[in-house]
């Protein structure tokens, strides 16, 4: 019998994580064995909980939220983009070595590409400036939006991801009366049993919205926009698949086939 491979996804909460069937069709397409488990850490544990993982023959991991930014000091080496960003969503134990990746960016560019969302002189506003806001930041390089509006309430993170992106554009910080073309929510507000406080005039009726957070349904951050009239919303399930497709190529040089995967999911 062939020999099982170990992967694991990171995050608290990671009850609802849909990472583990995504991973598991990708191996039936592959053909091989494959184990794949979440791990729920407490906030200042994960270094610990990551060590046993890979020392048992752990072979690559995700990471979610909040264990990104730990994910990339915890590697041994990194990619470039999470260089840049300073945050990993995947781990891969090669050659002796944990190595850090960050493909939520490129999921994120896959998954716009897919829904046919041209972002050529788009103004795009992110909702929050933590890692995640960092790596969709980075995603918009040499893709010619018009602007990139941060809004956050901590002024530290905003000066983190202006500096960041300081090659490659200009960030703005979000001021009342603004609306954009594409609005995008990094922000866990759809997990939280509280109502969404975000200034209702950053939609319009020609704006798509989009949450990199995802449900069975509709996340709360899409009900909210279309509420105050957004033109499209858009759960976060799309760029999960991209990312992970990403994830699974860098362990096992496979590229998956993500055409029926998000209509698998919705079945589910």
């Amino acid at each position: 019998m062939d020999e099982v491979k170990k992967f694991a996804v990171f995050g608290n909460p990671v009850n609802h994580s849909l990472s583990p069937f995504i991973h598991k069709e990708f191996a039936k397409q592959h053909k091989i064995n494959i184990q794949y488990k979440q791990i729920e850490p407490e906030s200042d544990d994960f270094e610990t909980h990551a060590q046993s993982f890979f020392s048992k023959k752990g072979l690559g991991a995700n990471v979610t939220i909040p264990f990104k930014d730990q994910a990339f000091m915890f590697a041994d080496q990194a990619d470039d983009i999470s260089k840049q960003c300073e945050c990993a969503n995947t781990l891969w134990h090669d050659g002796g070595m944990i190595k850090a990746f960050n493909t939520d960016g490129l999921g994120f560019i896959s998954d716009l590409n897919n829904k046919e969302i041209i972002l050529t002189d788009m103004s795009v506003l992110i909702i929050g400036a933590g890692g995640s806001a960092r790596s969709i930041a980075n995603s918009f390089a040499n893709k010619e939006i018009s602007s990139l509006t941060v809004m956050s309430r901590t002024q530290e993170n905003i000066d983190r991801l202006s500096n960041q992106c300081s090659g490659m554009f200009d960030i703005k910080k979000y001021s009342e009366g603004q609306n954009f073309d594409l609005v995008i929510n990094t922000t866990p507000v759809s997990m939280m049993n509280r109502e969404i406080s975000f200034p209702k005039d950053i939609i319009n009726s020609n704006t798509i919205s989009y949450d990199l957070f995802y449900a069975r349904n509709s996340t709360k951050f899409q009900t909210w926009s279309k509420d105050n009239g957004a033109k499209n919303y858009y759960d976060g399930i799309g760029m999960l698949i991209e990312q992970a497709a990403l994830s699974y190529k860098i362990w096992n040089d496979f590229t998956p086939d993500t055409k029926s995967m998000e209509k698998m999911i919705r079945s589910i």
